[in-house]
């Protein structure tokens, strides 16, 4: 039962890593296992039988999920553009209170609120800068130094993804080689994906750590910080050139995407799958 509700989490994280202004962080948040998944990455050295149980699943998801819905995403964010980006707001709208509970589990610090301004600003200040790279030619036979390109920039693209609030996509969008990777997950096209592959392990290996330590010393920080990530990465996916006919599917996907992530974020199912998950291991 651990196992495929893990393979699930990874694979909702897998989707929404390969969303422009989403984040797999903010996935892992919505689901309730980004404390434990960020502590199991960290410890792979010190635990390494325990880790590799937990995380094995959840990468195997997030594997799968990148594979099986790049093409089907990218045919629905073409299609139905604003109806699929709205559904990501709400998503993102229903996972708030979840961040906000996190952050209230100790008594408030006033040095939080820095972090959530902090953070908020420079994801408003991302907004401004955010790329077009539909016109950057296709990767499809990378050379040595363009295979380096690809490690270094996957590498720190994988390490904001962590992050929840912050999307991996937009910094691959940001250095030209979004269109590429996702054109070589579709294309099966392992001399892009290799490169691509080793500098995601390495990035994600670091920001856990990092996070990890940030997470025991202040955690109430880092969820303030995290609240102002997740609420300044609304305006990265809000779609361009609404129009009146937009307002009702609007407004319908967006209730359905909060309704879901809040849902998926509650305490009461949270609570249903604990004592599910007891009674599996009693029998």
């Amino acid at each position: 039962m651990q196992f495929l509700k893990n393979l699930i989490c990874g694979a909702l994280i897998g989707i929404s890593s390969i969303i422009p202004g989403m984040s797999g962080g903010t996935m892992a948040v919505i689901l309730d296992i980004f404390d434990q998944m960020i502590g199991s990455i960290s410890s792979l050295r010190h635990t390494f039988k325990k880790s590799v149980c937990y995380l094995f699943p959840i990468g195997l998801g997030m594997a799968a999920g990148v594979l099986l819905f790049s093409g089907v995403l990218s045919g629905l964010l073409a299609s139905y553009p604003v109806p699929m980006q709205f559904f990501f707001i709400g998503v993102v709208v229903g996972s708030i209170p979840l961040v906000l509970r996190k952050g209230r589990e100790e008594a408030f610090r006033p040095h939080s609120f820095l972090a959530l301004i902090v953070t908020l600003a420079a994801m408003l200040c991302v907004y401004f800068i955010r790329p077009d790279d539909t016109a950057v030619q296709l990767i499809r036979t990378p050379d040595m130094v363009q295979m380096v390109q690809l490690g270094l920039y996957s590498a720190f693209a994988a390490a904001a993804m962590v992050i929840p609030g912050v999307s991996g996509s937009f910094f691959l969008m940001l250095f030209g080689v979004y269109h590429s990777i996702l054109a070589a997950v579709s294309e099966l096209n392992m001399s892009v994906l290799i490169p691509v592959g080793v500098g995601m392990v390495i990035g994600i290996l670091f920001c856990a750590k990092i996070l990890d330590i940030l997470l025991k010393a202040h955690k109430q920080a880092v969820y303030f910080g995290i609240l102002g990530c997740v609420i300044g990465s609304i305006p990265n996916i809000w779609p361009s050139g609404l129009s009146c006919a937009h307002i009702l599917p609007a407004i319908v996907f967006c209730a359905l995407g909060a309704a879901i992530s809040f849902f998926a974020s509650s305490e009461w199912l949270r609570n249903r799958l604990q004592r599910l998950n007891g009674k599996n291991c009693k029998k």
